[in-house]
């Protein structure tokens, strides 16, 4: 959901140094969300149940590298 991302790195440099290191590598910047979009909105499109799987992990949360650590 927009808004509900929590601690984006806030500049270019921040994003390089924090790599996704997930099997399933996750979205680092709004232009890898926009493919990553295009991509599921494709798979659900043509009805590939495979390509909808891998969209969706690649747009799930939480990213370790991307996101901040939530304390509670």
């Amino acid at each position: 959901m927009p808004g509900t991302e929590a601690g984006q790195p806030r500049t270019a440099e921040e994003t390089a140094k924090r790599l996704c290191t997930c099997v399933i590598a996750h979205v680092q910047n709004d232009e890898e969300r926009a493919h990553a979009q295009a991509a599921l909105d494709n798979a659900l499109k043509t009805n590939d149940a495979h390509a909808v799987l891998i969209a969706c992990m690649q747009l799930m949360q939480p990213c370790p590298a991307r996101d901040e650590p939530v304390t509670r």
